[in-house]
């Protein structure tokens, strides 16, 4: 009885520092959101209904973001997410002052924020 209960604790104290692994991965992400505000729908009160989002999570778990190549390469993916979200939220529907370069300006530009941030948090932890 002894064996058995041992055994469970050595499962669930592996299971835990695995899963610890896998949450740090699943935190090493940027979130690119492009928006597009069009009337979309109308709520059961009648409001209308004006957003339109897609997000992307772009990982840079296997990028050194010490360097200036980690950093670039996470720019380039970032840029890469927001293009294609842009493309794909574009609806023929035109919209008064949305294009897509737009789109793509500002969630590169939202996005570059985290991209500062998870740099600087490499940098001051490799220290």
């Amino acid at each position: 009885m002894k064996l058995t209960k041992f055994a469970l604790l050595a499962v669930a104290a592996g299971c835990t520092l695995a899963s610890q692994g896998v949450y740090a991965q699943a935190m090493e992400v940027v979130t690119v959101e492009a928006v597009r505000e069009i009337v979309v729908g109308k709520s059961p009160i009648g409001a209308p209904i004006k957003e339109l989002t897609i997000r992307s999570r772009v990982s840079y778990a296997d990028l050194d973001l010490t360097t200036a190549a980690g950093v670039a390469t996470l720019e380039k993916r970032v840029k890469d997410a927001a293009a294609s979200s842009c493309k794909e939220i574009r609806v023929d529907v035109p919209v008064e002052g949305w294009t897509v370069d737009r789109c793509i300006r500002q969630a590169t530009d939202d996005a570059m924020l985290q991209v500062n941030k998870a740099a600087a948090d490499a940098k001051a932890a490799k220290k």
